[in-house]
């Protein structure tokens, strides 16, 4: 609505109406303007007068003797610098005298020197040491030759004459491999080099020393000056604001000051260069800016510093013309000279530009105004009584207006002011003021609907992963010989993986992988192996953590027919089928002392002896290993060998977390799509920007398996081909009763329901069945998981699967998949898998227990607790308990979801077992929690 605004002439004459519906105009003509501009006149050309001169001048010199004094202390620095390289020159130069002199300055400067260097008569004759900041490193000479701008490169051919010391322009040098904290990283430093000659006691020249100093410190001093650190400050309670700068000789702006509270912030002109066009970075010096030739203040300012002249310009802005409201802003500069040597004239470095935007004038002229005022109400106190009734009474309504436009906005509460009877101006400008906010609120609604919209639409987008890869990784475009099947990514990290798998596959040296659950090991075994000379032959891999002590024997080593009473045939265990290609022990730090010791003389002697034979038999077999804990820990806790650790770390590979190469996450997300897409007989599968920005948001702590199971189990259940956020389910999204793992079909009929607990002739170690030893260290081993269990051998399963017993059909208990089908003479061999398909790759072997009878937990025949002591997760998995008769840790982990770790689900499954619930059977891998004897309550069904 347009603003109407009432005849100035009409009203203004005529007294009509009370005194607080008068206008402002004629309140001011009436009563107040008279009296207010007389004092105002009066008091501002006295003010004006008195401050003028006197207050800008003395800012001026302060100002002026700030900057000659951050110039002064910046050349004491480079002084303090020359007499040290003086002193070095003169004292023995060699690489151990020069690192103690260096790490000394060090201890006490800090990173002033950052560079010595030492550059002979002869080529070999040169070196160059670095202060890392932790320690002093000699760079090795062809790092030192090739890094550019480094010390031994000649930037000026013109040698300083002895006794003289000739100081170069700001450099900016980059060291790509320096090892800091026990890691290797490029470090990268401004700096200032001294040159001076090395004389010998002939006094002949043998060399030129130089000495860098780190600006880095000569920008803290402009720092501590531009502060209330400063040396220079006086007055605590000014708002003023400073800020200094440096430029070289040649108008390049290098750095400007910032806060003292962060020493080691880099370099930068950003603040200084704001509102200015010019060159950005120079050679040698990339965060350096040089302003246009426009910029003709700042190039006489430069022109007198070349020149050698100190001086200074009171600005309105940094670098435009003064203006009458910014009088109070001054810029100094002067210039920072070095003296090569005796009698040698200085040589200007460089200048320092001062700005000084201090308010110090402007409240002086507020506190003489106030003086002056009350001056003059000893004068005009009626004056000033009137003045001061009619301002309360002009500024309340408006105020209130204000203030409670003001709160409004800020609740976001726009509905309209109600303030009563107020005179006119502000009832105008209450009623602008209510119209304004209905439309603020009205705009305010069309723009959140619009931006709900907007918003909407985007995350529903389908995304391009070939561009959103790309922009991930902008500079990681891999050449074909650099891919790697199976390995994903472009990322530092992975990059280096692919390195490290390449060198160890050129070698013929056992590997041990290292590396958190789902991060990939088993791929980068594998592809250890295909890229490796050994390509050809098989590829097989045993999971030590799935299976029991004596299994793993068998599974490791084989048997010999007649070995035991049902070794119908022989049986080649994996180091013998392996021959000519690749035995991977995943979850090696899992494997019992029995085990570690029967590893450890097999890698020793290259020979391994079957149960039941007589005769060691050689094998050729590359061994690598892999596991997600720490092996050394575990050696120093006594749980692993450490001799064991150190025959199979021969090369070490760690496979990076996915929270370390999240920039991976497009490209996991393509890879997976495709595949899972493939593999459930979809069409092409894309992801919306929604999805996108969820699966980059999210933490995995499964890592790379994480990423698959949630990608296919949306791709699975997906409507269309795009996936969409809510399609994504991960972490606390998923349900603990729609998890994989209480979809799981019913486990089979163990052997044992209403039969003997052993079969016939069958019985357990330890009861009266004598135990056949493993040749070499004595150890009593059985068949492996997947193989019929014989009777009367050692470590025959009691809860066996009935098809484990008879040669059928055989389930994995985790997956509820079928694992293998036996044919009742004598169990799998080795020799009869595929070589490249023998893999264990994420199936956990369901071993049952065995070794023994089942050990009860002591609970049976207690009383049974109700269901709601159980906390949520043991609710989750008691329908699965309930149903198939018992648990297994890791099938609980499955079930509950949420990446539990490892000692939660053990502590849930105890406390079931205390509360009565069920009872533990088995040891080691093989354990399991069944219901107990006593029944268990029904779960209720909300």
């Amino acid at each position: 609505m347009r603003y109407y605004r009432p005849p100035l002439f009409g009203t203004l004459f005529r007294l009509e109406g009370n005194f607080s519906e008068w206008s402002i105009a004629k309140r001011l003509l009436f009563a107040a303007l008279p009296a207010f501009m007389l004092l105002l006149i009066i008091s501002g050309a006295i003010s004006h007068r008195i401050s003028q001169n006197f207050l800008h001048d003395a800012l001026g010199r302060s100002s002026l003797l700030a900057t000659l004094s951050q110039a002064h202390e910046m050349e004491q620095v480079l002084q303090q610098a020359r007499r040290e390289l003086l002193y070095l020159a003169r004292t023995d130069i060699s690489p151990a005298s020069l690192a103690h002199h260096l790490r000394t300055r060090a201890e006490t400067m800090g990173t002033l020197y950052r560079e010595i260097a030492y550059q002979g008569s002869t080529p070999d004759n040169r070196m160059v040491l670095l202060n890392t900041g932790r320690d002093v490193w000699m760079v090795p000479l062809e790092q030192a030759l090739a890094t550019r701008f480094g010390p031994l490169t000649r930037q000026n051919t013109q040698e300083p004459k002895p006794g003289f010391v000739r100081i170069s322009a700001p450099t900016e040098v980059v060291y790509p491999s320096v090892p800091t904290a026990g890691t290797v990283q490029g470090l990268s430093m401004h700096v200032l080099r001294l040159t001076t000659p090395v004389l010998d006691a002939a006094g002949n020249q043998t060399g030129l020393l130089t000495l860098s100093v780190d600006m880095l410190a000569l920008r803290n001093v402009l720092s501590v000056y531009a502060s209330r650190r400063s040396p220079l400050y006086i007055f605590p309670e000014e708002t003023e604001k400073h800020r200094s700068f440096f430029f070289d000789a040649h108008g390049w702006i290098l750095f400007q000051s910032e806060s003292p509270e962060h020493p080691n912030l880099d370099l930068s002109t950003d603040t200084v260069r704001s509102g200015m066009r010019g060159d950005f970075g120079r050679s040698g010096f990339e965060a350096a800016f040089r302003p246009n030739p426009e910029q003709e203040r700042y190039w006489g300012m430069v022109t007198e510093v070349q020149s050698g002249n100190s001086g200074q310009s009171r600005l309105g802005t940094m670098l435009e013309d003064p203006s009458p409201m910014n009088r109070a802003f001054y810029i100094s500069y002067a210039p920072v000279t070095f003296s090569e040597g005796p009698g040698a004239s200085t040589v200007v470095v460089g200048g320092i530009a001062y700005t000084d935007t201090s308010f110090l004038a402007m409240a002086a002229s507020y506190k003489l105004y106030g003086a002056l005022f009350v001056f003059g109400l000893c004068a005009s106190a009626a004056a000033a009584f009137i003045l001061g009734m009619l301002g309360r009474g002009i500024a309340g309504p408006l105020h209130r207006i204000a203030e409670e436009t003001s709160g409004k906005l800020e609740s976001g509460d726009l509905a309209p002011i109600d303030m009563g009877r107020v005179h006119p101006e502000a009832a105008a400008l209450l009623q602008i003021t209510n119209e304004m906010l209905a439309a603020l609120q009205a705009r305010n609604e069309e723009l959140r609907l619009r931006e709900e919209h907007i918003q909407s639409t985007r995350r529903r987008q389908r995304v391009c992963l070939d561009t959103e890869i790309a922009q991930q990784q902008p500079q990681s475009q891999l050449s074909p010989q650099d891919t790697m099947p199976g390995i994903v990514g472009t990322s530092e990290s992975v990059r280096s993986l692919r390195g490290m798998i390449r060198k160890a596959a050129g070698v013929e040296a056992d590997v041990l992988i290292i590396g958190e659950t789902g991060t990939g090991k088993e791929l980068a075994a594998e592809a250890i192996h295909m890229t490796s000379d050994r390509a050809g032959g098989p590829f097989i891999s045993i999971n030590c953590g799935a299976l029991d002590e004596n299994l793993l024997l068998d599974a490791l080593f084989g048997h010999v027919k007649g070995a035991f009473s049902e070794a119908r045939g022989e049986r080649k265990g994996a180091f013998v089928a392996a021959d000519g290609g690749t035995l991977h022990l995943d979850e090696i730090g899992n494997a019992s002392p029995k085990v570690q010791q029967a590893l450890l003389r097999a890698l020793s002697v290259r020979r391994i002896r079957p149960l039941g034979s007589d005769d060691e038999l050689p094998f050729d077999a590359r061994i690598i290993a892999a596991t997600n804990v720490d092996l050394k820990e575990c050696a120093r806790q006594g749980t692993f060998r450490e001799d064991l650790y150190y025959r199979l770390a021969v090369i070490t590979i760690n496979t990076p977390p996915l929270r370390d190469r999240r920039e991976d996450i497009p490209a996991l997300a393509d890879y997976f799509l495709k595949q899972a897409a493939q593999t459930l007989k979809r069409p092409a599968m894309g992801l919306s920007r929604g999805a996108l920005e969820k699966l980059l948001a999210y933490g995995w702590p499964g890592n790379v398996r994480e990423v698959k199971n949630c990608i296919t189990r949306a791709v699975a259940f997906a409507e269309g081909d795009t996936l969409y956020a809510e399609d994504l389910r991960f972490g606390a999204e998923l349900d603990p009763t729609l998890s994989h793992g209480a979809l799981l079909p019913p486990s089979p009929v163990p052997a044992h329901a209403g039969q003997p607990p052993y079969p016939q002739g069958a019985m357990p170690q330890g009861h009266g069945q004598p135990v056949a030893p493993y040749p070499g260290d004595g150890a009593a081993y059985a068949v492996p998981y997947g193989a019929q269990t014989p009777q009367g051998m050692p470590g025959a399963s009691v809860g066996a699967p009935m098809s484990a017993q008879t040669g059928g059909t055989m389930y994995d208990p985790v997956s509820g998949r079928i694992v293998a089908t036996g044919s009742g003479n004598g169990g799998q061999d080795w020799s009869d898998a595929a070589m490249h398909g023998a893999r264990a790759r994420g199936d956990r072997a369901g071993s049952t227990p065995g070794g023994g009878r089942p050990t009860r937990n002591g609970q049976d025949g207690a009383t049974t607790q109700p269901l709601s002591t159980l906390n949520p997760r043991q609710r989750a998995a008691w329908e699965f308990i309930s149903r198939n008769g018992g648990i297994t840790r890791t099938q609980y982990q499955d079930i509950v979801g949420n990446e539990i770790p490892v000692r939660t689900a053990q502590y849930d499954l105890q406390d079931m077992v205390r509360k009565g619930f069920i009872r533990k059977v088995g040891k080691g891998p093989a354990t399991r929690y069944v219901l107990t004897d006593g029944g268990a309550p029904t779960p209720s069904r909300r």
